[in-house]
């Protein structure tokens, strides 16, 4: 008999693993090889896993494709482009198909850059994120590693197919699949109005645009309202189960998108027309999701641009009724802070009817100031890190409103930023209170005048050591910095009746109060400002100006003579306006800002109870001259 295996003894020559790769050969060398290839994809499947764990707190995105499964047997599975060879008829329907894809698409990404924002500081929405079709069946034994080695990324799969491409009626076949499980959300055959034979082109035009929309709309809904979808958006963004809800919020934002359409042909009366049409989809909407913010803020900021209109009837009832909603929202969603913001922005408007002789309920008497105090106790860092704690308790998780309280402890773009979120945020409030002691017909004391001014050259001016200057500048330390940066010699007002400085006296601080008007090749700032502080800091600064331009210089600080004030105020109020157009993803809106009764005064050239002049002084023209640059029309 031969000689049997045996195991190589530990004594001869290199041991054990000597003995073992003489015995072996190349079989341990495979074995090896596919024990390393196996805890490579596994150690990179983790990961992937980990990551789309991470990433999981986002809304899952939306792939728009034809349903190929539905083309009668042509092509196998769902993917892909093509149209098939079933003749003319198919060929018809897979090209109706497409323009629905095409339509579904546009739908969801406008959706998803969020509606266009009128009210200042009102936030933004969460939208179904489209996506393009990547996936592909596997080729290759590369490909065949891929998808071992990575998790297949989860996404809502829209399928389209078009039952019938007749001009009378069409329909079409929508499924939503939740991949890669195959798991169908919804499903249904949305058939469009039937039109008689003899109807026209842009009859059939308008019908299939019709029904294109309820496709999307149907889609959004279904996608948004799915258990999955629910727990990635926060609460007060839900909107139900009935598309008619999401429906009327479209026509409503595409009723605003007309009111601006109209206001750059500098038709007043189609404006408002839009947007009382913009107003009357938002009440249908929110008559249907009452709870759903998005539709709310909607709706009370429209009602806000009605009811600062000069035109207007009764803009008292308009503004009423914001703070109204805005209560109410308060009340349902206590820890949405932009609702508390324009809250008190609303109050301080009711404030001013309220000084025209206007009565308003006792249960809306609570006056701005006291909101923007609250606020700010809201906006305290320790409020806000218990806020997002409370997202990873046992019955409290939402990742939506994880991901909503997160983003305010991100910095501001462009990066770096010294300042989060939060801190923007903030500083807008702080000048939003400060500006709200100009808003008074008393004028305010020089103290508080000076504190107030304190309040805002702290929040938005720039430079490490002048941001620091109001410890030991004095208590005109704010006047200086906002008002005549850019024309003082040392720390005095260097108006029209100062002495012409000497060659060596002319630098950047010695220039009168009329050589900073003339603009040189290279000018200097005029206000130097914060860097990436927030489009919202720099609007709410210079709604301050436009108010100091009612009230007079502190008695006690430093001197101006004639308008040198107001047109101090006014070069200031230019100057952040143009800070709030520079920031990345300005949210500045013309439209707003042409009604805003706080930047009047500028745009105007007109104080309180003061009667039109065919030559306006100098600082009346400053504000103009920047309304005529951005496109805003105000009317004496």
């Amino acid at each position: 008999m031969g000689r049997g295996l045996s195991a190589p003894a530990a004594s001869d020559g290199g041991g054990f693993w000597e003995g073992f790769w003489q015995q072996s050969g190349g079989t341990a060398v495979w074995v090896l090889g596919i024990f390393a290839v196996t805890v490579v994809v596994v150690m990179v499947r983790l990961g992937s896993g980990l990551l789309l764990r991470h990433q999981s707190n986002r809304l899952l995105p939306v792939v728009v494709c034809e349903d190929r499964g539905l083309l009668g047997g042509q092509g196998g599975g769902h993917r892909g482009n093509g149209i098939g060879q079933g003749g003319a008829d198919h060929a018809r329907q897979s090209a109706r198909t497409g323009e629905l894809a095409a339509y579904i698409t546009e739908h969801m990404a406008a959706d998803g850059l969020g509606p266009r924002v009128l009210t200042p500081g009102s936030g933004t929405t969460t939208g179904p994120d489209p996506a393009p079709e990547t996936a592909s069946s596997p080729h290759g034994w590369v490909d065949v590693m891929k998808r071992l080695a990575f998790f297949q990324p989860r996404a809502y799969h829209v399928m389209l197919h078009c039952v019938s491409a007749d001009r009378t009626q069409p329909s079409f076949s929508v499924r939503i699949m939740y991949m890669p499980k195959n798991v169908i959300v919804a499903a249904a055959v949305l058939e469009g109005e039937t039109l008689a034979p003899g109807a026209t082109t842009e009859e059939r035009r308008r019908r299939d645009k019709k029904l294109y929309e309820r496709i999307a709309c149907y889609c959004t809904v279904k996608i948004l309202g799915d258990p999955r979808s629910q727990d990635r958006i926060p609460r007060w963004e839900s909107w139900g189960d009935d598309l008619d809800s999401y429906r009327f919020y479209r026509m409503g934002i595409r009723a605003q998108e007309r009111a601006l359409a109209a206001k750059k042909q500098r038709d007043p009366d189609q404006e408002l027309a839009h947007y009382r049409h913009a107003l009357k989809h938002y009440d249908e909407a929110a008559a249907l999701v009452p709870g759903n913010l998005t539709v709310r803020l909607q709706q009370a900021g429209v009602r806000e641009l009605i009811g600062q209109d000069g035109g207007t009837e009764e803009p008292a009832t308009h503004i009423q009724r914001a703070i109204e909603i805005y209560e109410d929202c308060v009340q349902l969603w206590p820890e949405h802070v932009e609702t508390a913001y324009r809250l008190s922005i609303a109050c301080a408007e009711q404030r001013r009817h309220q000084e025209h002789g206007r009565h308003w309920p006792a249960d809306y008497e609570r006056e701005s100031r006291e909101h923007l105090r609250l606020l700010q106790k809201r906006l305290s860092w320790s409020v806000m890190a218990r806020r997002y704690a409370r997202t990873w308790l046992p019955g409290r998780r939402n990742l939506g409103e994880r991901r909503y309280w997160l983003q305010w402890f991100t910095f501001e773009r462009p990066h770096p930023s010294l300042r989060s979120r939060r801190r923007s945020f903030l500083a807008a409030v702080r000048i939003a209170e400060a500006a709200d002691q100009l808003r008074m017909l008393q004028p305010p004391e020089p103290e508080k005048l000076r504190e107030a001014f304190r309040t805002v050259a702290k929040e938005v001016t720039g430079g490490v050591w002048a941001r620091w200057g109001w410890l030991w500048g004095g208590p005109n330390w704010g006047i200086r910095r906002l008002l005549h940066a850019d024309h003082r010699r040392g720390g005095d007002h260097a108006g029209h009746g100062s002495p012409v400085p000497t060659s060596r006296q002319r630098g950047a601080h010695a220039r009168t109060h009329a050589e900073v008007l003339i603009a040189g090749p290279s000018p200097r700032h005029r206000v130097p400002t914060r860097a990436s502080t927030g489009y919202l800091v720099y609007y709410n600064a210079a709604c301050f100006l436009s108010l100091a331009l009612e009230v007079e210089p502190p008695s006690g600080s430093v001197t101006w003579s004639g308008d040198e004030w107001r047109e101090d105020c006014a070069r200031a109020a230019v100057a952040h306006l143009n800070s709030s157009l520079r920031v990345t993803r300005s949210q500045f809106s013309a439209a707003w800002a042409e009604r805003d009764t706080d930047l009047r005064p500028l745009f105007t050239g007109r104080l309180r109870d003061d009667t039109v002049t065919a030559d306006p002084p100098r600082w009346a023209r400053i504000g103009r001259n920047w309304a005529g640059f951005a496109g805003i029309h105000v009317t004496d």
